[in-house]
């Protein structure tokens, strides 16, 4: 899933001299991918309750290689689009299964688990550009990466059919974590838009960023690569680190952190050592925020399929807005506009962690008052 979520990034050059479009045009995939995502999530958030998680993930491990194939044999633009349909509907079912299979197994203190299941998403994604990179320069084509998703697709149909699906568990009304409130799914949700707006915003154009500040042969691969391996790594970090501190603190860590990747860039005035660094600290502080996030949720409050699902379905309007935007600035006033519209998402996203902690905390509050109200 990383791989096939992140491909279309490092291959926006070579679409469009392929496919004959322009960068704001190739942006749009983005934002079918995004849109796609959307109603993935809330199908796979249905779906999961009745045909059981694993069944819902073997779907989409398919459907999203074949959408990768689509993209890497596309001699049309119409082509393309069918593939980013493909995996951005699976790739949301997949989402919302994986995550929500991962709190219902370990519910209260799905902190670690969240991180090492993302973390491979992060290795995933850091292996997208190396390999977009490696496919170009061998063949001069797309379809060496088609065989490696569907190499791992495989992998993962074949191990999931050996397990088995973990459900909702069924307790009595537990005191001290309620299901969440309409309100905090919104509060959450919003967040969720805003995070994922800025990196994917940051992860789909830092490749065209990176060109058009004068990097040259693979360097702009390695680029994307060094984000996503500080990515990844963040993840590993935070694996030991989320059984220390408690979510709300490395999230609001993070969220700071990220601002200040983005400012070395802009201050830097896009130097090589500015977009190099500047790249592998927004990486990182990228990397824990969106399973701490949910894990800051499982702590007080128990999720539901459909309200993950609703979330990740805001995090993919996010992935649509934010690039789709970026693109279009980049066709009209250049690439130098791309760190800066995520500098003000990502202020958005630190300023709106505090209220969802207070709306967590008030709902959580809210119970326990009402729970220990006499009949």
């Amino acid at each position: 899933m990383g791989i096939a979520l992140s491909l279309l990034g490092p291959s926006v050059s070579y679409l469009e001299d392929h496919l004959g479009v322009s960068a704001g045009v190739v942006g749009i995939l983005f934002a079918v991918i995004a849109a796609s995502n959307f109603f993935g999530a809330l199908v796979g958030g249905r779906w999961v309750t009745g045909w059981g998680g694993h069944v819902v993930l073997r779907i989409g491990v398919i459907a999203f290689s074949v959408g990768v194939l689509f993209i890497a044999l596309a001699s049309t633009y119409v082509y393309a689009v069918i593939g980013a349909v493909l995996i951005g509907s699976a790739t949301g079912m997949t989402d919302a299964s994986m995550n929500i299979m991962v709190v219902w197994a370990r519910a209260g203190k799905s902190g670690p688990a969240l991180n090492a299941m993302h973390l491979l998403f992060g290795v995933g994604a850091l292996l997208a550009p190396l390999i977009v990179d490696r496919a170009i320069s061998l063949t001069d084509h797309l379809w060496p990466a088609s065989i490696v998703v569907g190499f791992f697709a495989l992998m993962s149909v074949v191990i999931l059919g050996r397990r088995e699906s973990p459900f909702e568990p069924e307790h009595a009304p537990d005191f001290h974590r309620p299901e969440l409130p309409t309100k905090v799914v919104a509060h959450v949700a919003i967040f969720f838009l805003l995070y994922v707006g800025g990196e994917v915003g940051f992860s789909g154009w830092i490749h065209t960023y990176a060109e058009d500040q004068g990097m040259s042969g693979s360097n702009p691969a390695f680029v994307t690569a060094i984000f996503w391996a500080s990515f990844a790594l963040a993840r590993l970090v935070a694996i030991p680190l989320s059984k220390i501190f408690k979510p709300l603190t490395i999230v609001g860590w993070a969220c700071a952190l990220s601002l200040v990747g983005l400012i070395i860039m802009i201050v830097g005035d896009a130097s090589t050592s500015s977009i190099w660094f500047g790249t592998a600290l927004f990486g990182f502080a990228s990397g824990p925020q969106y399973p701490t996030m949910i894990a800051m949720v499982d702590e007080k409050l128990s999720l539901s399929a459909q309200a993950t699902a609703w979330i990740v379905g805001a995090a993919a309007i996010g992935g649509l807005i934010v690039p789709v935007s970026i693109g279009a600035l980049i066709d009209t006033v250049g690439s130098t506009s791309m760190p800066i519209v995520v500098l003000g998402v990502c202020g958005l996203g630190l300023a709106w962690v505090f209220v969802v902690a207070r709306s967590i905390n008030r709902a959580s509050a809210t119970h326990r008052t009402s729970a220990l109200r006499p009949l």
